[in-house]
């Protein structure tokens, strides 16, 4: 009797810890918060497109995470936020967009993608769309030291100096965007 017992309890447990992570997580289909900044010719001939965002206090961590990624990208980080900065995080890469699992409710995503030149003209266009959504959407785009002018479309609510680096920014007002629903931004 004692070993059908230890054989029982020990097939339960190969069982519990034999559960593939992807299978046992949560999926997050809410972001509250999503900051998205766009700094062309930053550091390179490209735009820099930073992804912060915060999953809603209610959600049970890990969670994964989802979020679109233009095909022609290079992704330069995926990481999670915490008190001592970020943390990457193992990510993976299919059909336009990223998936990954945080610990934390705060993550960043980070990517590079080339533009339209005609020129000395640049542009851009993106395009968000996923199927989660995000309670509040803010964009902001950084312009470039050595640019004379940039217009934002839909148009920036506000249009700054930053006093930390002397550039200005054109800060669109925060949206809420449901599920599947686009959010679309050319500059």
């Amino acid at each position: 009797m004692k070993r059908v017992v230890f054989a029982v309890m020990l097939l339960g447990l190969m069982l519990i810890y034999s559960v593939p992570s992807g299978m046992a997580q949560n999926v997050a289909d809410q972001v509250e918060t999503l900051q998205i900044s766009f700094w062309p010719d930053f550091d390179q001939p490209s735009v820099l497109v930073l992804i912060t965002g915060q999953l809603p206090a209610n959600v049970t961590l890990p969670a994964r995470v989802e979020i679109p990624v233009p095909d022609e990208a290079t992704i330069n980080a995926v990481a999670q936020i915490d008190d001592i900065g970020m943390v990457s995080v193992d990510y993976e890469e299919s059909d336009g967009s990223i998936a990954f699992s945080p610990t934390n409710p705060r993550f960043r995503v980070e990517y590079y993608v080339p533009y339209e030149k005609s020129g000395s003209t640049r542009s851009y266009d993106f395009e968000w769309q996923a199927g989660l959504s995000v309670n509040e959407l803010a964009a902001e785009v950084q312009q470039p030291a050595n640019a004379t002018s940039l217009e934002t479309d839909p148009g920036a609510d506000d249009v700054f100096t930053n006093q930390g680096d002397g550039l200005v920014y054109h800060s669109l007002a925060p949206v809420t965007v449901p599920a599947g629903m686009p959010f679309s931004l050319r500059f």
